[in-house]
């Protein structure tokens, strides 16, 4: 059989101390948070959700397992009163329940989870050490898989682009395919792996090619091989493919499952960033997601797509997040061409040094992220922590093994370590132990009154040979005062500092939006934030976010009369731009035509003379809008 995937969407609900609550429970729709709701926004403890299965005895010959896409942040699941599983001190990541032998087959069976989302220092991240939203509940969506007795646990995909250009980008060519699978419940012989690839995705596909391989102790391996007119992946041109693997004993489907990728080649070189051949410089933004309170961290699809749109036309094209964020989004990434890093949530000085129980969870958590998320092309790096004591020797061993672990589960992207401490020892700290380093610049304000251009060099000075990236700058308020007057100000110095050295590679500004957080300086319950964003909570625009979309744009947009000059930036960002046009607007926005830009390198400069309209609207080659000037 085909895999099955039901979506459970209506649950039963109450706070309690035993499932005895659900007695006077209500109905509710996953994802769901209770800290959003009226006279529980600020309630840390357990929460309560059962529902109903209706399991046909037609199921009996089945595999039937419960996948969560995420529990905030420990769950205990049970299925008719008998706990089945657990899964603690990680709230954001994916895990997979077995129903199979615990289920009633022809009977009603109910399934219940327990959830918690007390402050412990078992968990990470740990206590209070964290800037964003303790939302408890099923935040993300849980999905019902019903397969053969065989099925495919999990796969990887090899698709890495072969660059023949020197220092110039490649959009096209040879690339290498194969996929690595591993079989749960392969004690039978004679187990087939077939294939096909795609190119494209989201029904939109022509297959390439096909194939069929014998597993072997539980792996089905469609071996390397090498493709030739592969279109890569590029955040101007996120190119996809689909493989789709089908388990099969014999004549009978056991499993079956679709995987979109894209080949992309992003790595580090010397003190500099290569995409599919490229050096490029490359600028975004951090949004902060769960800050709606009208949802909180239960975001379905929609709102998560509205937030990433904004994010994108801020002209971000490289972001990370502070914690592991749904399949939805990066999904989105992959389809609109945006570099993540994903990081493990372990923020603050809190421990003071990390010990057995945050290097377990840590490692636990790692794993989850890699085998859930290894497959996306806008996946570039992997976070170990934020913001630790990374002067502290006990806290660089953590970050050198974190770095080491994490290059053994993947050592296809940088493993990095975000830091801000840098400035006390540019040499000693724990972010020159990752591949790239990663530093929260908040001189001027957290960080003190230092010289911001004597500190950068002082930096770069020390480490010579490994790329930089300021990973956050910004103004929190109202921990610092001057409004979106100031926060605009510093965007702008701080830009124009870095773009001075070669070393840095890219930036991140922090952040987007407002966002809503439980160590919050501003207001109260779910409207408990930090003022620190170029957005209010749920998107709408400071002026400061139009500065943001101009100077992280790829190319300046001038008018001289009516002679329109569009220069492809050479600092920062830096990278040559493609297929970009733009629609020639009047006064009122309204569209008197069209053009289409040159292709342009870093430095060189296009002119046309516009009969009628003032204005430009320019846009990437997806039809992403980066723009109105």
């Amino acid at each position: 059989m085909k895999r099955e995937t039901i979506l459970l969407e209506r649950w039963k609900f109450n706070l309690g101390d035993t499932a005895e609550c659900l007695k006077k429970g209500r109905e509710v729709t996953v994802p769901h948070t209770w800290n959003i709701e009226d006279n529980t926004e600020d309630t840390w403890g357990n929460g309560w959700y059962e529902h109903t299965l209706k399991v046909p005895e037609s199921w009996k010959d089945k595999r039937v397992r419960v996948l969560f896409k995420a529990v905030y942040h420990d769950a205990a699941i049970y299925l008719n009163g008998k706990e089945i599983g657990r899964h603690e001190n990680s709230g954001f990541t994916p895990f997979t329940v077995e129903l199979t032998e615990a289920l009633e087959y022809g009977e009603e069976n109910k399934l219940t989870v327990k959830v918690n989302n007390e402050f412990t220092d078992t968990m990470l991240p740990c206590n209070r050490s964290f800037d964003w939203a303790c939302d408890g509940g099923i935040i993300r969506n849980v999905e019902l898989l019903i397969s053969g007795k065989h099925l495919i646990k999990s796969h990887r995909v090899t698709a890495e682009p072969v660059i023949l250009t020197k220092d110039s980008r490649q959009d096209t060519g040879y690339a290498v395919f194969g996929v690595d699978t591993k079989v749960d419940g392969a004690e039978t012989d004679g187990l087939v792996l077939d294939w096909e690839l795609y190119q494209s995705c989201d029904g939109q596909t022509e297959k390439l090619c096909e194939g069929s391989e014998r597993c072997d102790k539980g792996i089905g391996r469609v071996s390397a091989r090498i493709l030739e007119n592969i279109r890569y992946w590029h955040f101007d041109y996120p190119n996809l493919y689909t493989v789709k693997l089908n388990l099969r004993d014999g004549n009978v489907t056991e499993d079956s499952v679709e995987t979109v990728f894209g080949f992309r080649n992003f790595h580090v070189q010397g003190n500099s960033f290569r995409l599919n051949g490229e050096k490029v410089r490359i600028c975004g933004t951090e949004w902060m997601p769960g800050s709606d309170p009208f949802y909180g961290m239960a975001e379905p699809k929609e709102q998560l797509e509205k937030m990433l749109v904004c994010l994108k036309e801020s002209n971000c094209v490289f972001t990370r997040f502070h914690w592991q964020q749904d399949d939805m989004v990066y999904d989105w990434c992959d389809r609109h061409g945006m570099l993540v890093q994903e990081e493990v949530p372990f923020w603050g000085k809190d421990p003071k040094t990390a010990g057995g129980q945050q290097w377990k969870i840590f490692k636990a958590q790692i794993e989850e992220m890699v085998e859930a998320h290894y497959n996306h092309p806008s996946i570039i790096a992997w976070g170990v922590g934020n913001e630790l004591d990374a002067q502290a020797q006990d806290t660089i061993q953590y970050i050198k093994d974190a770095v080491a672990y994490t290059h053994s589960l993947d050592s296809s992207r940088p493993a990095n370590y975000v830091s801000n401490s840098i400035f006390q020892d540019a040499g000693l700290d724990g972010t020159t132990d990752g591949d790239i380093m990663m530093v929260n610049d908040y001189i001027g304000t957290w960080s003190g009154e230092l010289d911001q251009f004597k500190e950068l060099e002082k930096i770069l000075k020390a480490n010579p040979d490994k790329p930089m990236v300021p990973s956050e700058f910004g103004l929190c308020e109202p921990r610092w005062k001057g409004g979106d007057e100031r926060r605009m100000q510093i965007f702008l110095e701080k830009m124009e500092a870095y773009r001075h050295f070669p070393g840095i590679a890219g930036t991140i500004y922090f952040c987007l939006n407002d966002y809503r957080t439980q160590m919050g300086e501003d207001g109260e319950g779910k409207l408990k934030k930090r003022i620190h964003g170029s957005t209010e909570l749920c998107g709408e625009p400071k002026p400061s976010y139009w500065a943001v979309q101009r100077e992280c744009a790829p190319f300046i947009a001038e008018w001289e009369e009516n002679r329109l000059m569009i220069t492809c930036r050479k600092d920062l960002p830096c990278y040559e731009i493609k297929g970009y046009y733009g629609e020639i607007l009047n006064e009122a926005g309204v569209v008197l035509t069209s053009v289409k830009i040159p292709d342009l390198k870093p430095g060189k400069v296009w002119k046309i003379t516009v009969e009628s309209g003032n204005k430009i609207a320019i846009y990437r080659p997806n039809g992403d809008r980066t723009g109105i000037y």
